[in-house]
């Protein structure tokens, strides 16, 4: 990454929680020149995180060294990620991003706001939203990342191994699984949820968890397909604790801001030796973890 330009960083599901707050930090930091894409699904909601953040970035830094844009972005609709493609490659060149933060997702939940217990329909979104839905974005979005370009996958610290039985904690940890075998793993465990035989086969009654632990998965794998790219990019799924949101609720221990540290300095580090000695690994606290 140069410093003699700003870097283009997109992050999804940024009108709130820790997308906001990562789309917060990035824009209010020094270290970095930057163009801050906050992309959200709701139009009214993500212009409101946008008025927000401009309004808090004005009183901190007059000069608007960053620069904050808003983009609609629906990434469970094809339709609505080709045209913001497109819009960056138009914008920035057929090489142009530097950092994509994954953050779009979340749980289902009833029409009460309790998050729903796990049958077929639930399994079905949830791994839809959290785990398909990123891939889309990035595989679209790769082939503009600049060199020592970033890759970053939130996610969970209930996605370990451990809580997987039977074979599959050896064949998600496999330095020979495929994206195709991994949409199989996932699909695998929406179809099992429906059939009642989920935990024969070795997932736990968890969909955000088994979709988290797909990208894990697939952020290793992609560190082993890009190995020998000459661009040298990154990948890094990362768990941002336990932190305080519409998902967890008010009595998690870390605010959005804390959760959102270890994104933005995987996103920015300098020290790219280390980032590249854990690439497709597992953060947390800005420290790589065993999977």
């Amino acid at each position: 990454m140069s410093d003699d330009r700003r870097l283009v960083a997109v992050v999804t599901g940024a009108n709130r929680g820790i997308g906001k707050a990562i789309v917060r930090r990035l824009l209010l930091q020094t270290s970095k020149p930057l163009i801050v894409y906050l992309t959200a699904r709701n139009v009214d909601r993500g212009q409101a995180a946008f008025d927000e953040l401009r309004h808090e970035q004005l009183k901190a830094e007059p000069q608007l060294r960053n620069e904050l844009r808003f983009h609609q972005l629906d990434v469970a609709d094809v339709d609505s990620i080709q045209p913001f493609i497109d819009y960056l490659r138009l914008m920035h060149g057929a090489q142009g991003v530097d950092v994509l933060i994954n953050n779009a997702g979340g749980v289902v939940r009833d029409s009460s706001g309790v998050v729903r217990r796990c049958d077929a329909d639930t399994a079905y979104r949830t791994v839809h939203m959290n785990y398909f839905t990123a891939v889309s974005v990035t595989s679209l979005v790769l082939p503009l990342m600049r060199p020592r370009g970033r890759v970053v996958f939130m996610v969970t610290a209930l996605a370990h191994l451990g809580i997987f039985s039977g074979d599959l904690p050896k064949v998600l940890a496999s330095d020979d699984l495929s994206l195709q075998g991994l949409h199989i793993i996932e699909n695998g465990f929406v179809s099992s949820v429906g059939k009642g035989t989920f935990s024969a086969y070795g997932f736990p009654p968890m969909p955000f968890a088994v979709a988290k632990a797909g990208l894990i998965a697939y952020a290793r794998m992609l560190a082993r397909t890009f190995a020998r790219d000459p661009r040298g990019l990154i990948f890094a799924a990362v768990c941002p604790g336990y932190v305080r949101t519409d998902m967890t609720g008010p009595y998690a221990p870390l605010t959005p801001d804390q959760g959102a540290e270890t994104p933005v300095y995987v996103a920015l580090a300098d020290d790219e030796k280390r980032l590249y000695r854990h690439n497709g690994g597992l953060w947390k606290h800005k420290k790589p973890l065993k999977w």
